[in-house]
């Protein structure tokens, strides 16, 4: 039975770990594009392309490419400005 958890475990851990996406400075925007899942573009223009790579509900990555290589990434977090609190008096 131990055997069989200690199995199971280790086959959920690598299964998380194969799903995580790879943005590395310089690699080509192909490489980018087989690397990582759930990619949207976001914008396009003549000297650059920016995608968005969400990384959970709140934080999402801004992926810069120019002349077909990665070359920024910028990371967006969304927070709430106001936060309206449900209380029981």
């Amino acid at each position: 039975m131990k055997i069989v958890v200690t199995l199971l475990l280790t086959f959920l851990m690598t299964a998380c770990a194969l799903v995580r996406n790879t943005v590395d400075i310089g690699m080509t925007e192909s490489e980018f594009m087989k690397k990582n899942v759930g990619v949207f573009l976001s914008e396009k223009t003549e000297e650059y392309t920016v995608y968005r790579l969400p990384q959970s509900e709140d934080r999402d990555l801004y992926v810069f490419f120019e002349k077909g290589k990665l070359v920024r990434v910028q990371e967006k977090i969304y927070r709430p400005d106001i936060v309206i609190e449900k209380r029981k008096d």
